[in-house]
């Protein structure tokens, strides 16, 4: 990087990390939706979050609150519409700013803030995005507008160039805003929806026949064409999401990093009817694992990963499928989970998120709100109302939902007047830590480990294995990646998930690779595969030796080149997956091996390889004393049931710990212990604790149930 480029002030996005002032930052985020409050709460608040140890406020900048008639827009001086007025109090405040002005933000808003007049049942020339069976998209009381409109997208191209033109005076390094998103989970959360959920409009399977001329869009009753159909719908699906955000981030014209969200896979209860292809439809749409059109955030609903296997697997992999921060941790919404009102869930959610390479934290929402009008109420749903976009509602729901009346954001950090709610204390100890590691944490990587690739085409055509009936043309993600998670996680086998597609030559010193193998696979990447194993790559295919290329003709250079290399193919069924990848590893030349313990463990690592941060995660019923090795040294960390620990070790020493000692959920808690090598640092009674080596000995945070906790400190030399 050029000297010039260093002292760019300009914000930017490098490799998944926001840079302001010419150096990454590790954003430590905190959501205020100023539309929900009263104004005169905003100052205190803001204070309060800064006092929390947030440095960035996000919010979304709903449509529908700003928009007072059709075409007519205020930014300014209009009670809490004056987006202008909480963004000098936010720079006032010392704090920066990430707004997200959608368009569709969801964010239990009527029509996800959405105007009414976009709905396309109110106006015959608009269109409505359809799922396969030609149904609507609905959300609550609404129809959702086909992303490909044309006439919506001039209405949403119009809202984004007006925030645009709007935020351009506030951005940084003159204001506070230090980048926008758009979209939210996609365009309406597409990102965790089935595969035939949108878009069937008459725009969408217009754009599919320019996109792939042939066959007609496929849908559950016509399945029969063969995998090549499925194959072009998977890549449609993902060019559609990543070029409809890209040009809507077009519209907000320069001055500001623009990124986008996705979501994790769904669960098995939001999609009863498609759970067999859901993390297939999600590998298809995300493009996981591969260089995206925009930089990329995740989002983090998946229920309480101390209880549901399902929820860690799932927040595993949104957190590895790209580089970048988790946007939205739930701190305060106890309708969304009850848990979350307890610490000790979000902030293991939350380093679990760090441990897997996020480069940036949220509390979602920070603060309790409550004061919005009647135009941000969401009508009372009766038993046919669906609160999710396209999800189909297993239960109705109830006739009063609480998360329908204030406070948002009950459970919040800081509350409604602004005085610290019970997670406070907790949040400043975690953001303590995370400031006193900000460059460590905003340039480190995951662990390395064995590499998964995986295959769009497969993931397209598999998404529909819900439809067909026992006939497996491609194997799924639910047969072999879901399993290799949950046994790397059992395991403690460090891993990584990177996107086979593309021109590239596989590179054999980038560690050992498991590729899924089906009936089919595109010549190119039977190249790759093949060149990859014959110049000497640790190579481990899973399913079945392919025959056919992408146009179902005869092709067996893989075969031949597995034939010549003795590499070795794990049919689907024979035995575990995850087991298979453990017992090929060790035979490997360069071997990853696993850290079994009755704890989870990730790491991270700097570029001095004698650096490395050490997350511990205890998801059993009790206390335990997690031990690991490091290099020559043992790591010692006592965890709570429910808690957690990063332990970095620098140089051989004990640089910094972060140790999560007090499960507010069940009472438990236990006093801090950490140990590298002959260091030990340990406190008197339990507690959460931030201790980082700094020019003066160790600065410490503390956070008791009762009374100061006495630190003892390993001396400092």
């Amino acid at each position: 990087m050029s000297p010039a480029r260093r002292d760019d002030r300009t914000p930017r996005f490098e490799d998944g990390a926001l840079w302001l002032d010419g150096r990454p930052r590790f954003l430590v985020t905190g959501e205020y939706p100023y539309y929900r409050d009263e104004p005169a709460r905003w100052a205190a608040k803001l204070g309060a979050l800064r006092e929390a140890g947030l440095t960035v406020v996000t919010c979304y900048v709903p449509w529908r609150h700003h928009e007072t008639a059709p075409g007519r827009l205020r930014f300014h001086g209009d009670g809490n519409r004056d987006l202008a007025g909480f963004l000098e109090l936010i720079a006032s405040t010392g704090l920066l700013a990430v707004l997200k002005p959608g368009p569709f933000v969801h964010a239990e808003l009527p029509f996800g803030g959405l105007p009414d007049r976009v709905d396309p049942t109110l106006d015959p020339v608009r269109h409505a995005a359809l799922s396969a069976d030609g149904r609507p998209l609905p959300y609550q009381r609404f129809t959702l507008p086909s992303p490909l409109d044309p006439v919506f997208l001039a209405d949403a191209t119009d809202w984004l160039r007006a925030v645009g033109r709007f935020l351009r005076p506030y951005a940084h390094p003159h204001g506070p805003v230090v980048a926008v998103q758009i979209g939210n989970e996609g365009h309406y959360g597409e990102t965790a929806l089935p595969i035939d959920a949108l878009d069937y409009s008459r725009p969408g399977t217009d754009g599919f026949a320019r996109f792939a001329p042939g066959p007609a869009p496929p849908t559950g009753a016509r399945l029969s064409t063969g995998p090549l159909p499925l194959v072009d719908w998977g890549r449609w699906s993902a060019e559609v999401l990543a070029a409809g955000l890209a040009g809507l981030a077009e519209a907000l014209g320069p001055g500001v990093p623009v990124f986008t969200t996705y979501a994790p896979p769904a669960r098995t209860d939001r999609l009863p009817d498609r759970a067999a292809g859901r993390h297939d439809a999600w590998l298809a749409r995300n493009r996981v694992g591969a260089a995206a059109a925009l930089p990329r955030a995740y989002t983090s609903w998946t229920g309480n990963v101390l209880a549901d296997d399902e929820a860690l697997v799932n927040y595993v992999l949104a957190a590895k499928g790209g580089r970048g921060p988790n946007i939205e941790e739930n701190w305060g919404l106890r309708w969304a989970d009850p848990s979350c009102a307890f610490p000790v869930v979000p902030i293991h959610h939350t380093l679990l998120g760090v441990a897997c390479g996020a480069t940036g934290i949220s509390v979602y929402p920070a603060c309790a709100t409550a004061g919005w009008g009647p135009h941000l109420t969401v009508d009372r749903p009766g038993p046919a109302g669906s609160a999710e976009a396209g999800v189909p509602q297993v239960d109705p729901p109830q006739v009063d939902p609480p998360y329908l009346d204030p406070p948002y954001g009950d459970a919040a950090p800081v509350q409604l007047d602004a005085s610290p709610g019970p997670a406070f204390a907790a949040l400043r100890v975690l953001t303590h830590f995370l400031a006193g590691r900000q460059d460590v944490l905003a340039t480190s990587r995951p662990e390395p480990g064995v590499r998964w690739g995986v295959h769009p085409p497969y993931a397209a055509v598999a998404a529909w294995d819900w439809a067909r009936n026992g006939d497996r043309p491609a194997p799924s993600a639910d047969r072999t990646l879901v399993p290799f998670v949950a046994h790397c996680l059992r395991r403690n086998l460090p891993f990584r998930l990177t996107e086979l597609t593309g021109h590239r030559a596989l590179d054999p010193a980038a560690g050992p690779l498991v590729a899924v193998s089906g009936r089919f696979m595109e010549r190119a990447l039977q190249k790759r595969l093949a060149g990859f194993a014959e110049r000497g790559g640790s190579l481990l295919l899973v399913g079945e030796l392919p025959l056919l290329d992408e146009q179902l003709d005869p092709c067996a250079e893989l075969a031949e080149a597995v034939a010549r290399c003795g590499t070795q193919v794990v049919p689907l069924g024979a035995e575990s997956v995850g087991t298979a990848v453990e017992s090929w590893l060790a035979s490997c030349t360069t071997p990853v091996p696993a850290r079994p313990g009755a704890w989870l463990e990730l790491r991270r690592t700097a570029t001095d390889p004698q650096d490395v941060l050490v997350f511990l995660f205890n998801r059993s019923d009790g206390p335990l004393r997690a031990r690991t090795a490091c290099g020559e040294h043992l790591v010692t960390a006592d965890l709570v049931e429910g808690g957690c620990a990063v332990v970095e070790v620098s140089q051989g020493r004990l640089g910094a710990c972060y140790v999560k000692g007090l499960n507010e959920r069940t009472g438990a808690r236990v006093p801090v212990r950490v140990q590298v090598g002959s260091e030990l640092l340990r406190t008197d009674r339990p507690c959460d604790l931030s201790a980082f080596r700094g020019p003066n000995g160790f600065e410490v945070r503390t956070a008791a149930v009762r009374g100061e906790a006495r630190i003892v400190l390993p001396e400092v030399s």
